[in-house]
C-alpha cells in the first residue's frame, strides 16, 4: 500500500461516517411515531452536504503524486473531521415524545453548523493550493465563493426566506462544480 492509499483510507472513514450520520438520522426521522415538522431548507443542507462530501471525496484522488509530509496528511484530515461536526448537527440526536420541529432545531445549531460547513468548505477550496500547485483562481472559484459566501451569511441571518435561498445557491453551486470540474474536466 501507498502512503496516499494510507493517508485516503482515514479520510474516507470519516468521510463515511458523515454520511452514515445524514443517512441514520433520515432512516430515524422516517420512522419515527410521532410529528415530524420538515423545514426545507434544511433538508436541502443535508442533500448539500451529502453531495459534497462524495464531490469532495473523488476530487481528493487527484492528490495522489504528492510527495506526503505529516502536515499535509493533518490538513487533509480538517475537511472531514469539520464534515462529519455538520452532518451531526442537522438531526437531532434525541426524538422526544413530543415531535420533532426541524425548523426549530435548525436555528438552534445553525451558528455551529455553518461554522463547521465554512471552514470544512474553505479547506476544500483551498486544498490546492495548500497541497500541490493549483492556480489561486480557476473556473470553480465562482462556485467555491458562493458556497463559502453563502456558510457566512447562514451564520449571521435568522430568515427563513435567506435560508431557503442559501440552501438553494449552494446546491445550484455543488452541482457547478460537479458539472464543470468532473463531467467537463479543464
Amino acid at each position: 500500500m501507498d502512503l496516499f492509499s494510507y493517508i485516503l483510507i482515514l479520510t474516507s472513514v470519516i468521510y463515511a461516517l458523515a454520511v452514515a450520520q445524514l443517512l441514520d438520522g433520515v432512516s430515524r426521522l422516517v420512522q419515527y411515531s410521532h410529528p415530524v415538522r420538515t423545514f426545507i431548507p434544511h433538508t436541502i443542507w443535508m442533500i448539500n452536504i451529502f453531495l459534497f462530501i462524495f464531490l469532495v471525496w473523488w476530487a481528493s484522488w487527484e492528490f495522489r503524486e504528492i510527495e506526503w509530509t505529516f502536515p499535509m496528511y493533518a490538513y487533509m484530515l480538517i475537511a472531514p473531521t469539520l464534515f462529519f461536526l455538520a452532518s451531526s448537527l442537522l438531526i437531532p440526536q434525541r426524538l422526544d415524545n413530543e415531535g420533532v420541529d426541524l425548523e426549530r432545531h435548525f436555528f438552534r445549531i445553525r451558528r455551529l453548523f455553518f461554522s463547521s460547513y465554512f471552514f470544512g468548505a474553505f479547506a476544500v477550496m483551498v486544498d490546492g493550493n495548500v497541497l500541490s500547485d493549483e492556480a489561486i483562481w480557476h473556473s470553480g472559484r465562482i462556485a467555491h465563493i458562493a458556497i463559502i459566501g453563502a456558510a457566512i451569511t447562514g451564520y449571521f441571518s435568522e430568515s427563513k426566506r435567506m435560508h431557503l435561498s442559501l440552501s438553494v445557491i449552494t446546491l445550484l453551486a455543488i452541482s457547478g462544480v460537479a458539472l464543470t470540474r468532473f463531467l467537463f474536466p479543464r
